[in-house]
């Protein structure tokens, strides 16, 4: 499928509203990450990517740093993270049927930095989803696509997504995407929009009253404290108030 002057890398308005809604939730994540949590029949992270260069060119999202991955063959691979800008994130609230007020930041200064701890509950939000998968065929492109993502000693130009040989089943999720927040504050004073001081911050949010959970609140440990500097806590990773 060849470029518009309009949509130069080729994209759709179901795969740009794809990534609005995830970066809406999540704030940063790469092309895989969002092909994994949106899309994980799509062969190829070059679809996402596509969708994000075009939505770029819109100053919807962008990409300020790089972030890191290990692949199945042990390769270590470089990636854009990419994240909304603040008319994206207007546009995302359209997408997901939220208040622009319930938005959360840009995460500029995460992105920059490599966004370690966001991707981490990218991957979290995703594990917990469990989108079922939709086989797509790759489409064949007139043109070649620029890669924004290169492993260490390959030649740039070179696309590095591995297109799945087959989609495998997946245990039933939690939710859908519009029903996580990533980021959350948990306001002790004020309002969700005005919090107040020292109000905490959830890694990520997920109402899911249709399965049971009316709210439950994720915590990612990236484990960079050794147990000597911090204090000992009880080894829990997600907490619920379902029962409650």
């Amino acid at each position: 499928m060849g470029g518009t002057k309009r949509r130069p890398y080729g994209s759709t308005a179901k795969t740009r509203q794809m990534v609005l809604a995830a970066l809406g939730v999540v704030t940063v994540a790469t092309a895989e990450q969002i092909r994994q949590l949106m899309c994980p029949g799509t062969s190829s992270a070059q679809t996402v990517r596509n969708g994000c260069l075009d939505l770029g060119r819109d100053g919807l999202v962008i990409s300020l740093g790089s972030a890191s991955r290990t692949i199945a063959a042990g390769n270590l691979v470089s990636e854009k993270p990419w994240n909304p800008t603040g008319p994206g994130l207007d546009a995302a609230a359209a997408v997901l049927g939220r208040p622009v007020r319930e938005m959360g930041g840009t995460a500029r200064g995460a992105a920059r930095a490599g966004a370690k701890h966001a991707v981490k509950v990218t991957d979290t939000i995703t594990a917990f989803l469990q989108t079922p998968p939709e086989p797509t065929r790759l489409v064949a492109r007139k043109r070649p696509q620029p890669a924004t993502s290169t492993p260490t000693g390959a030649p740039v130009g070179d696309d590095t997504s591995a297109a799945p040989a087959e989609v495998s089943s997946r245990p039933q999720g939690l939710g859908q995407i519009g029903s996580w927040a990533a980021e959350a504050v948990l306001p002790v004073s004020g309002t969700l929009t005005t919090p107040g001081k020292n109000s905490p911050r959830a890694d990520a949010v997920l109402t899911a009253p249709e399965a049971g959970l009316p709210v439950m609140f994720v915590e990612v440990d990236n484990g960079t404290e050794t147990p000597s500097s911090s204090p000992p806590r009880p080894p829990t990773i997600a907490s619920s108030s379902a029962g409650r």
